[in-house]
């Protein structure tokens, strides 16, 4: 009897140890559980406090702005956004943005990207003539050579000076018809400070190098272009390249229907600009005396 109560005994000590050793067990891997998720939490909340710390101010969009807009100061604002979300080419100050155009539409609070933005003399990817024809202008097209397209370095964007050759009649010169060219070569400007829309079959300028194309289109007026289309077959056209930090006009004189009338009637040539301003001068001859008389504009 002692001997069965000795063996259920040491079975029951056997079983409850062997439960204790699980239970400790078990607890000991709770507790690491613990500490490794606890390690984790630690570690991602360093991550997101070094993510967060410090907020970058980028610029975004004020309201939404379609494609092909110039932007403004009205167009842009800024805002605080956590480095983490700060997107690559993100501008970071107005000014870096203003003026540039959208090449795609943009929501309000989206940040401005600087490889979706482009200048505004730089030619869009699907760009057509139509689209880089300025309002109120036309596009019209001239032949030129190597001597009047300024050796073919006149690129798309350029801007130019566009001169008229033409020969007039000399103050006193006879109409008797003769076989011989009878008068003066006076060349004028026509027009100023011209946009160049394309040259040949290109509208984006290409490398540095002189272009083999014989033609040129030139954005102008429709009245511009009427002109320029009969000076083209009374007289030779010849373009003048600006400078690319040059602007406005020069003072030239600029021809038009009634200097050109004047001038083919009178004959002699255009005073220049800023000599007898705000006045017409006329050639008067008295037998042999030659006078000159002004005539005030009216």
């Amino acid at each position: 009897m002692r001997k069965l109560l000795g063996t259920l005994f040491n079975q029951r000590a056997i079983m409850l140890g062997f439960s204790l050793l699980m239970g400790a067990l078990a607890v000991y891997l709770a507790m690491a559980w613990k500490r490794t998720e606890e390690q984790k939490l630690a570690l991602e909340r360093q991550q997101m406090k070094a993510e967060y710390r410090a907020p970058v101010d980028v610029v975004v969009a004020a309201k939404d702005l379609e494609e092909g807009t110039a932007l403004e100061p009205t167009h842009l604002k800024t805002a605080a956004i956590p480095e983490a979300f700060v997107q690559p080419y993100s501008a970071r100050t107005v000014g870096d943005v203003v003026g540039r155009v959208t090449m795609a539409p943009v929501a309000e609070g989206e940040q401005l990207l600087l490889n979706k933005l482009r200048r505004p003399d730089a030619v869009p990817r699907d760009a057509t003539l139509s689209r880089l024809t300025p309002k109120g202008k036309r596009a019209v097209t001239i032949a030129v050579d190597t001597i009047s397209g300024v050796g073919g370095f006149i690129q798309p964007g350029d801007a130019v000076d566009v001169l008229w050759t033409i020969r007039v009649p000399s103050p006193g010169q006879a109409t008797i018809p003769t076989s011989q060219p009878q008068g003066d070569l006076v060349t004028l400007t026509l027009f100023q400070d011209v946009p160049v829309l394309a040259v040949g079959g290109q509208i984006k300028p290409q490398a540095m190098r002189p272009s083999a194309a014989d033609t040129v289109t030139l954005a102008l007026t429709p009245q511009e272009t009427s002109f320029l289309l009969f000076a083209r077959e009374q007289g030779r056209i010849q373009l003048s390249l600006r400078s690319g930090t040059d602007s406005g006009q020069v003072p030239v004189t600029p021809a038009n229907i009634n200097s050109l009338m004047e001038m083919l009637v009178v004959g002699g040539a255009p005073q220049p600009a800023g000599r007898g301003a705000g006045q017409k001068q006329v050639e008067v001859y008295r037998g042999l005396e030659r006078d000159v008389v002004s005539l005030p504009e009216e």
